[in-house]
C-alpha cells in the first residue's frame, strides 16, 4: 500500500500532465508520458519522479495506482479514503468514441510536490509524446524492461512489475547510475522491512 505522501506525489504528477494538456489524454498517452519521464529521471538523477509501480501490459507499461484510480472514476466505483483526493482530481469524458482523461473542474496541481527536475522532464515528455499515435507510442514503450516483465507476465498470468533498475538500464543509464539505483532500492527495501 502506498503512503499518503506517495499518493500525493503521484496525484501531483498526473494533475501536472493533465493541466498541461487541458483537452485531455487517452490512457496510452498519459501512461507513456509517465513511463518515459520516470525512465529519464532515473537515468539522469538515479531516482524516480514518483512511487507508482509500472507493470507490463499489452500496450506497454501501466502505472498501477494511477490505473486503479482512473478505472474507478470511469466505472463510478468508490475508492478508499486515502485515494479520494486523487479520485476527485480526475474526470473522464468521451470524444469521438475515445475516452479522455482530464483534470476535474477546480482541481489543481500541488506544485510543492514537484521538483524542478520533475517538471522539466515531464514537460519534455509531454511535448515528445503529444503528436505520436497512441499505438505507435505503445510500441515505442516496448523496451527491454517491458519485454522482460511481459515475458514473466505471459508465463504466470499475473502482472509483473517493471523494476526501476530494469527501466533505467533500458533507458541507457550508465553503470555508475545503475549502481546508485540498486543501492537506493536496497536501502528503501531495508527501511520498509523494518531493518
Amino acid at each position: 500500500m502506498k503512503t499518503k505522501d506517495q499518493i500525493s506525489k503521484i496525484k501531483a504528477v498526473v494533475a501536472y500532465i493533465l493541466k498541461k494538456v487541458p483537452q485531455g489524454l487517452d490512457y496510452i498517452h498519459l501512461f507513456k508520458i509517465m513511463y518515459f519521464a520516470q525512465q529519464e529521471h532515473l537515468v539522469v538523477w538515479g531516482a524516480p519522479i514518483m512511487d507508482d509501480s509500472f507493470v507490463a501490459r499489452r500496450h506497454g507499461a501501466v502505472p498501477t495506482l494511477t490505473y486503479k484510480v482512473i478505472k474507478s472514476v470511469e466505472n463510478g466505483r468508490e475508492v478508499s479514503d486515502d485515494l479520494k483526493d486523487f479520485y476527485n482530481t480526475i474526470s473522464i469524458t468521451t470524444d469521438e468514441d475515445h475516452q479522455l482523461i482530464k483534470l476535474s473542474n477546480g482541481a489543481e496541481c500541488d506544485m510543492d510536490e514537484l521538483s524542478e527536475s520533475n517538471t522539466e522532464i515531464l514537460d519534455k515528455w509531454i511535448t515528445n509524446c503529444m503528436d505520436i499515435n497512441s499505438y505507435k507510442l505503445s510500441d515505442l514503450s516496448h523496451d527491454k524492461a517491458w519485454k522482460q516483465a511481459k515475458r514473466q507476465t505471459d508465463k504466470t498470468g499475473e502482472d509483473t512489475k517493471i523494476t526501476l533498475y530494469a527501466m533505467a538500464k533500458a533507458g541507457g543509464a550508465p553503470d555508475g547510475m545503475l549502481e546508485v539505483i540498486k543501492e537506493r532500492q536496497f536501502i528503501q527495501r531495508a527501511l520498509s522491512d523494518g531493518f
